[in-house]
C-alpha cells in the first residue's frame, strides 16, 4: 500500500505547478535559441561549394570560392520613422545573423550584385551618407584579407530622372563602394562588373534619337564605352568572361525560371526609378560585345535560371550558342518571397581543366523562412503555453473553493486517528480501495444492522468533536443517530455546516401557514451523509474498473475542469465583469496578474539566453 501511495505522490510531484513552470522555462529557452539561431545553421546544412564538379583526377589546383550576394538593402536607421522602426530592427537582425552564418563558409572573394542600400539614392548629405555606409559595414563586417567587389543598383544610384533623387548619389557611391564599372581577374577568369542602371539611361537616349548601337557615340565613362573596351581586349579569348549585372537580361515573359523559383517569372515592366529587365537590343549588344560564358544578375528578389540563345557573326561565319543566366535570390527578406538566399561560385583556372570540362560551377543556397518559423513554431507554442497557464491558474482556485470547507472525519471503526497520507485510505465504505488479500471485490449484500439505523429517540448522545482518542464504540457509524424535528432546540449536530446534505429539504416540508407539516416527516427514515468528495456537478468522464495484482483498480479519463461546460463562462465573467465588490475585483485582477507574472517568469530565461548567445556568437 505504501508503494502505491509513493508512486502516486511521485506522480503528483512531477505534475506540480513548480515543475510545470520550470519545464515551460526550459522549453521556451530551447525554442528561442533554435528559432533565432539554430535554424540559420540548419538551413546551411545542405549548402556546399560546388567544387566536386570541377575537381579533376590528378589536379593539384583547388577551386577559388566566390560568394555572390544580391539585394541586401540595408535600411537607413537615421531616416526611418517610428512606424518602420520594428521592420528595420527585424530586417537588420536577420541580415546580421545571416551574414555571420554565411561567412563561416570561408569565401575567398565576395561580390555584391547591387542594392546594398535600400535608400542610397535619396541621401543628399555626405555626412548622412557616411553614417549610412557605417551602418552597412556594421551589418556586413568585411574581412580585409578577402577581396570584395560591388556593382551599383537602382536603389544605390537611382535610375532615370526624379526630383527626389540625389544628384550626388553616384559620386557618394563611388567614394564608398568603388568604381561603377570594373573588370577583375580571378582564377583565370575575367569578371565584368557592369553599371546596369546607367546602361538603361544611355539606352533611353540612344532609342530616343533612333540610332543603332553601331552608330551610337558612347558617353565618356559610361557603360557602353566600357563594354566596347572589353570587346576590343586581346586576351578575351584566353580568359572565360563572366558578366555581373544588377538588372536581368531581356527574355520572353513566358519563359520559365526553373523549379527553384517560388512563383511566377520575370516580366517586362518599368516605372519611376526601376526597370525589371534590359531592353532586347541592349541585351543583344551586351552578349555580342562581352560574349560571356555565364551571366549573374539580381534585382528581381527571386531565383531564376534561364538560357539565352545567341548568334555570333565573325569573318562571315555565324556561330550559334547558348548563355546561361542566373538571377540570384535576395539576401534580405521580401514580401513576395518566403526564403531569402545567395549563390556560391567556384572557379578553376582553364589550364587546369581539360578541353571538355567546365571551368566554373555554381550552387544555390537558402536562408530561413521567418514567416514559417512564426506560424509553425512560435504561434502554436504560445497557444499551448497560454492554455497550460490558464489551467494552472484557474483550476486550482475552483478546486479550493469547492473543498476548502471540508474537514477530515473518522471513517473507519478500526482506527483511532484520521487517515494519514503516508498510509493510504483506511476505509472501503466511500473509497474504491480494497485490502490486498481480497482477490475479488465483494459488495455488501446483507441489510444494515440495527445499530446503523436511525431510531426515533431524543436521548441519543449527540456527535461532537472530541480531542480524546476514539474507540470503535465512539464511531459515528456505530452510534445511534437522532432525527431532530422542528421542535428540537439547539444546534443540529448531525447536519453541520461543512457537510452538504438534503436533510433540510426533505425532512422539513413547509405548510401553507408557514408551519411545518409533521405528517410529511418520516421519523424512522434513515438519512446518510454524502461522502466528502461528492459533487452535484456533472462530470464528463469515462471510467473503467478492473482487477490487477489481486486489487480492484479504476481508470478514469475526463476532460480538464476548465474545458467543462460552464467553466468558460465563469472565466469570462471573472475577466470581463464590472463588479464593484472589492473582493470579486481582487479575484479578477489576481487571475490576470498571475497569468502575467507567470508569462514574464517563463519568458525571462529565454530572453536572457537569447542575449547571451547573440552576444557570444553573432
Amino acid at each position: 500500500m505504501s508503494s502505491l501511495h509513493e508512486r502516486r505522490s511521485r506522480k503528483s510531484r512531477l505534475l506540480s505547478r513548480d515543475v510545470i513552470i520550470m519545464g515551460l522555462r526550459f522549453f521556451w529557452t530551447i525554442v528561442v535559441i533554435w528559432c533565432e539561431f539554430g535554424v540559420f545553421f540548419y538551413s546551411l546544412s545542405d549548402c556546399r561549394w560546388p567544387d566536386k564538379a570541377l575537381k579533376l583526377p590528378g589536379s593539384k589546383d583547388k577551386p577559388m570560392r566566390v560568394l555572390l550576394i544580391s539585394d541586401p538593402q540595408v535600411r537607413n536607421p537615421f531616416s526611418s520613422s517610428m512606424n518602420s522602426w520594428f521592420g528595420y530592427s527585424s530586417t537588420g537582425t536577420y541580415l546580421r545573423k545571416s551574414w555571420s552564418v554565411v561567412t563561416r563558409l570561408h569565401p575567398q572573394a565576395v561580390i555584391f550584385l547591387g542594392d546594398m542600400l535600400a535608400s542610397g539614392r535619396y541621401v543628399t548629405n555626405k555626412e548622412e551618407y557616411d553614417l549610412y555606409y557605417d551602418e552597412f559595414k556594421a551589418t556586413f563586417p568585411l574581412d580585409a584579407s578577402v577581396p570584395t567587389y560591388f556593382i551599383p543598383g537602382n536603389n544605390d544610384v537611382g535610375l532615370g530622372e526624379s526630383p527626389s533623387f540625389s544628384k550626388n548619389a553616384r559620386q557618394f557611391y563611388s567614394d564608398h563602394f568603388g568604381p561603377l564599372n570594373q573588370a577583375v581577374s580571378l582564377a583565370g577568369h575575367r569578371l565584368v562588373l557592369l553599371d546596369a542602371p546607367k546602361l538603361v539611361e544611355e539606352d533611353y537616349r540612344r532609342h530616343g534619337l533612333g540610332m543603332p548601337y553601331d552608330l551610337w557615340t558612347p558617353i565618356t565613362g559610361g557603360p557602353i564605352e566600357f563594354l566596347n573596351s572589353i570587346h576590343a581586349a586581346e586576351d578575351r579569348k584566353h580568359e572565360p568572361v563572366i558578366l555581373f549585372s544588377h538588372i536581368p537580361l531581356s527574355r520572353p515573359s513566358s519563359r520559365s525560371c526553373g523549379p527553384l523559383r517560388e512563383k511566377g517569372s520575370i516580366r517586362a515592366g518599368a516605372g519611376s526609378g526601376y526597370q525589371n529587365m534590359l531592353g532586347k537590343e541592349t541585351t543583344e549588344f551586351l552578349l555580342n560585345s562581352v560574349r560571356p560564358a555565364a551571366v549573374f544578375s539580381g534585382d528581381n528578389r527571386d531565383y531564376c535560371d534561364c538560357v539565352h540563345p545567341v548568334r555570333y557573326t565573325e569573318h562571315d561565319a555565324t556561330t550559334e550558342n547558348t548563355i546561361r543566366e542566373v538571377t540570384v535570390k535576395s539576401f534580405s527578406p521580401a514580401r513576395h518571397i518566403r526564403r531569402p538566399g545567395f549563390q556560391l561560385l567556384s572557379l578553376i583556372p582553364p589550364q587546369s581543366a581539360s578541353a571538355s570540362s567546365p571551368t566554373f560551377a555554381d550552387a544555390h543556397c537558402l536562408l530561413p523562412d521567418n514567416f514559417r518559423i512564426f506560424s509553425s513554431i512560435y504561434l502554436p507554442c504560445i497557444t499551448l503555453t497560454f492554455i497550460i497557464l490558464l489551467y494552472l491558474n484557474v483550476s486550482p482556485s475552483r478546486h479550493k473553493r469547492r473543498f476548502s470547507s471540508l474537514s477530515p472525519i473518522l471513517l473507519s471503526p478500526n482506527s483511532s486517528r484520521p487517515p494519514s497520507p503516508s498510509r493510504g485510505p483506511e476505509s472501503a465504505i466511500w473509497s474504491t480501495w480494497s485490502p490486498r488479500k481480497l482477490r475479488v471485490p465483494v459488495s455488501p449484500t446483507t441489510p444494515l444492522p440495527p445499530s446503523l439505523r436511525v431510531p426515533n429517540t431524543k436521548a441519543a448522545p449527540a456527535l461532537r468533536a472530541s480531542s480524546s482518542p476514539a474507540t470503535p464504540q465512539d464511531s459515528p457509524l456505530l452510534s445511534p443517530i437522532t432525527l431532530f424535528t422542528p421542535e428540537d432546540d439547539g444546534d443540529d449536530h448531525m447536519n453541520p455546516a461543512q457537510y452538504i446534505s438534503s436533510y433540510e429539504s426533505q425532512s422539513r416540508p413547509a405548510s401553507r401557514d408557514g408551519e411545518f407539516d409533521k405528517r410529511r416527516v418520516t421519523p424512522n427514515a434513515p438519512f446518510f451523509l454524502p461522502p466528502p468528495n461528492s459533487s452535484t456537478r456533472r462530470n464528463f468522464s469515462r471510467s473503467w474498473s478492473f482487477v490487477f495484482w489481486g486489487r480492484r483498480r479504476r481508470m478514469t479519463i475526463s476532460i480538464p475542469s476548465f474545458l467543462a461546460p460552464g467553466s468558460w463562462g465563469v472565466i469570462k465573467r471573472q475577466l470581463t465583469s464590472r463588479d464593484t465588490n472589492p473582493r470579486s475585483s481582487r479575484r479578477r485582477h489576481s487571475l490576470v496578474w498571475r497569468l502575467a507574472s507567470d508569462s514574464v517568469s517563463i519568458a525571462l530565461p529565454a530572453v536572457l539566453a537569447w542575449s547571451v548567445v547573440g552576444w557570444l556568437f553573432f
